[in-house]
């Protein structure tokens, strides 16, 4: 082998071993948008204010009416029941959590359609526990945004 051929392999080599770190550099980024108790990718409504334990519903895109929704999914920390398992997402919004892998902020509406005024938004990675907030169980729709300058949670 000539010595021109042992350097080409040995740049392939390197040049190989830097896109692999690279890109797990990128794939690992995702994480990082991980919400509280929320699948990367989705954008989450959890039946109580306190997530761990809760029933919740995932969403993946916008979603225009909640009244088709019901809480399906969740967390047990103790392998107890979930509260709110069941019950219909529409006006029964206590927190949220956002996951998105393509940073969109989740914004949450009074009415359906987008309509009745933003009640609150959500940024990637960022979750919000409404306790006693004046929007509390009021939510219902989900419109999935880019970066705005609405302040989000």
């Amino acid at each position: 082998m000539s010595m021109g051929m042992g350097l080409r392999k040995k740049a392939a080599v390197v040049a190989a071993t830097t896109a692999l770190i690279a890109g797990a550099g990128v794939a690992t980024a995702g994480s990082a948008w991980a919400g509280y108790k929320c699948a990367p990718g989705y954008h989450c409504v959890f039946a109580t204010t306190y997530m761990a334990g809760s029933a919740q519903h995932n969403f993946f895109n916008s979603d225009y009416n909640f009244t088709d929704d019901y809480f399906d999914a969740g967390y047990s920390e103790d392998g107890s029941s979930l509260v709110g398992y069941g019950e219909n997402v529409n006006d029964h919004v206590n927190a949220a959590s956002n996951s998105s892998t393509g940073g969109y902020e989740s914004h949450y509406y009074r009415d359906i359609n987008f309509q009745g005024g933003l009640l609150f938004c959500v940024n990637p990675g960022s979750s919000v526990d409404l306790g006693l907030a004046d929007w509390q169980r009021q939510a219902s729709s989900l419109q999935l945004r880019p970066t705005t300058t609405i302040h989000c949670f």
